[in-house]
C-alpha cells in the first residue's frame, strides 16, 4: 500500500486542484463574455454605419430629383422667354436644358434600378412629358406661331402634376432618410451601451486575473516557506543521520580493534601456551621412548613438531595482524618498516619509503589508524593494482602529520558506479574521525595516489573522546566523501 502524503503535501495538492480549474472556468468565461461583445458591438456599429450609408444614397437621389426639378424649371422659364422675345438665346438654352434633363432621367433611372418603384416611374414620365410639351411649344413658335391660352393651360397643368409627383417623391426619400437616420442613431446607441459594457467586463476580467494571479502568488510563496521549511528538517535529519552513522562507524572501528586485541590477547596466551606444552610434550616424548621405539615413530614425531611450529608461527602472524606488536612496542615507524618488508616478501614490487628516523608524538589511536590506512592501501595493492613500483611518505610538519601511499597500478574510474567503495570507507572514516583530510587522485591506467593529512592535535583530540565516549561528526562531511574513493573490495 503506497505511503500517503504528509499533511502539508496533501493540503498544497487540493488548494493547488481547487484553483486551477476555478482560473481556467473564469478565464473561459470571461473570454467568452469578451467575445461575445466584441461581436456585438462590432455588428452594431456595421448596422450604423449602414443606415448612413443608405442615408447618403438616399440625400443623393433627393439631390437627383431636385437637379431635375431645377432643370425642368430652366427648360419652362426659357420656352417663355423663346416665346415673348422670340431671342435665339433662349433656344439654345431651352436645347441645353433639354439635353441635361435627360441626363438626369438616365442618372434618376439607374438610382431606382435595384428597385423600380412607381413613383419613380410615374414621375419621369411627367417629366419627359413637361420636356415634350415645351419641345412643341419652341417649335411653334420657331414657326412663327403663336402659343395660345390652351397650350399656357396645358404646360400649366403638366407642370404642377409633376411638381405635385416631385414632393410625393420628396416626402418617400425623406421618410427613408428619417428611417436610416434612426437606425444608424439606434446601431451607434446600442454600440456605446455594448462598449461601456465590454470595458466593465474587461476591468472586471481585468481584477478577476489580478485576483488570481494574487492567490498564485500567495500560495507560490506559501509553498516555498513549506519547502524551505522542509528542506531545513531535511538537512537536520540529514546530519543528525551523518552523526548517527559516524558515530556508529566510530563505535564498530573501536569495538572491531578492541575485538582484535583480545583475540590476539587469547590467542597468544591460551593457544600459545597450548602449542608450547604441545611441542614440549611432544620433544619431552621422544627423549623418553626406547631407542626401538623411537626409530620407528621418528618420522611422525618430526612432523608432529614440524606441525607445532607452524602452527605456533601461524598463531604469531594472525596475533601480529590482530594486535601488531611492534607498532605498540616499537612504535609507528618501526611497524610501518616491518610491515612494508612483510608487503616485500613474495611480491615482484619495488617500495620505496620515506619515514622519518624519529618517532613523532602520537596517540595509540592515531598511531593504529595511520598502520591500518597504509596496510589497507597495501591490500588494495595486492589485490587489484598490478603495480611494480610503490612508494610510502611520512613527513611531520608543524601542523600536523601527512602520509601518502602511491602506486603505477592500473588505476581506476572514481566516478564508475561499478566499483565496490568498501575497501577506503574504513579509510576515510579513521581519517575523518580525527578531523583530517584524505584525497584521493587516480585515473584509468593513472595508478593511485592516496594522501592523508590529520591534524598536530588530532592524537589529544582522539584521546579526549576516548575517554568522554564523545562521538563528534566527520569533519568535510559529505565533500569529503565525495573527493575520496575505493578500488573494488
Amino acid at each position: 500500500m503506497p505511503n500517503p502524503l504528509p499533511a502539508p503535501s496533501r493540503a498544497l495538492s487540493q488548494r493547488q486542484v481547487g484553483l486551477h480549474p476555478s482560473t481556467h472556468l473564469y478565464l473561459a468565461v470571461g473570454m467568452a463574455l469578451l467575445i461575445g461583445m466584441l461581436v456585438a458591438s462590432y455588428m452594431q456599429a456595421s448596422a450604423g454605419l449602414d443606415a448612413l450609408k443608405q442615408f447618403g444614397i438616399s440625400s443623393l437621389h433627393a439631390g437627383h430629383l431636385d437637379r431635375l426639378n431645377l432643370l425642368l424649371l430652366d427648360a419652362q422659364s426659357a420656352t417663355r422667354g423663346y416665346a415673348l422675345t422670340e431671342d435665339p438665346a433662349y433656344r439654345t438654352s431651352f436645347q441645353a436644358s433639354a439635353k441635361k434633363i435627360q441626363d438626369t432621367i438616365l442618372v434618376i433611372n439607374q438610382d431606382h434600378q435595384t428597385e423600380q418603384r412607381p413613383n419613380t416611374i410615374e414621375l419621369i414620365k411627367k417629366a419627359q412629358a413637361l420636356v415634350t410639351h415645351l419641345e412643341r411649344g419652341n417649335r411653334m413658335i420657331e414657326r412663327g406661331m403663336a402659343l395660345d391660352k390652351a397650350w399656357i393651360d396645358r404646360g400649366t397643368m403638366a407642370m404642377d402634376a409633376y411638381k405635385m409627383q416631385h414632393t410625393t417623391m420628396r416626402a418617400e426619400l425623406l421618410t427613408d432618410n428619417l428611417k436610416n437616420v434612426r437606425q444608424s442613431v439606434s446601431g451607434f446607441e446600442n454600440a456605446r451601451i455594448s462598449t461601456v459594457l465590454l470595458s466593465i467586463a474587461s476591468l472586471m476580467l481585468l481584477v478577476l486575473a489580478i485576483a488570481q494571479k494574487q492567490k498564485k502568488q500567495e500560495l507560490r510563496e506559501e509553498i516555498n516557506h513549506m519547502l524551505e521549511a522542509e528542506n531545513e528538517r531535511l538537512e537536520r535529519d540529514v546530519r543528525h543521520r551523518t552523526e548517527e552513522l559516524t558515530n556508529l562507524a566510530t563505535y564498530l572501528t573501536e569495538v572491531r580493534e578492541a575485538e582484535k586485541l583480545h583475540l590476539a590477547r587469547e590467542m597468544h596466551d591460551e593457544l600459545g601456551a597450548l602449542l608450547t606444552a604441545a611441542k614440549l610434550d611432544a620433544d619431552w616424548i621422544e627423549r623418553k621412548l626406547p631407542p626401538e621405539s623411537r626409530t620407528l615413530v621418528a618420522q611422525r614425531l618430526a612432523r608432529l613438531r614440524q606441525s607445532l611450529i607452524g602452527g605456533i608461527t601461524l598463531k604469531r602472524r594472525i596475533t601480529n595482524d590482530l594486535r601488531p606488536a611492534l607498532l605498540y612496542d616499537l612504535g609507528l615507524i618501526n611497524a610501518l618498516r616491518a610491515l612494508i618488508d612483510e608487503f616485500r616478501q613474495g611480491e615482484e614490487i619495488e617500495v620505496k619509503a620515506d619515514l622519518p628516523e624519529t618517532e613523532p608524538e602520537l596517540s595509540e589511536a592515531v598511531s593504529l589508524s595511520l598502520f591500518r590506512i597504509v596496510q589497507e592501501a597495501f591490500t588494495n595493492i595486492r589485490k587489484y593494482a598490478r603495480a611494480h613500483h610503490v612508494s610510502v611518505t611520512l613527513h611531520v610538519t608543524s601542523t600536523g602529520i601527512e602520509i601518502s601511499i602511491e602506486d603505477d597500478g592500473v588505476g581506476f574510474d572514481l566516478d564508475s558506479p561499478k566499483l565496490a567503495r568498501h575497501g577506503l570507507a574504513g579509510i576515510k572514516h579513521r581519517v575523518f574521525t580525527h578531523g583530517g583530510e584524505l584525497d584521493i587522485d587516480t585515473a584509468p591506467d593513472a595508478g593511485v595516489k592516496i594522501r592523508v593529512v590529520l591534524p598536530a592535535d588530532a592524537g589529544g583530540e582522539t584521546r579526549h573522546q576516548h575517554r568522554a565516549g564523545d562521538r563528534r561528526q566527520e569533519p568535510g562531511g559529505a565533500a569529503g566523501l565525495n573527493r575520496a574513493s575505493d578500488r573494488p573490495g
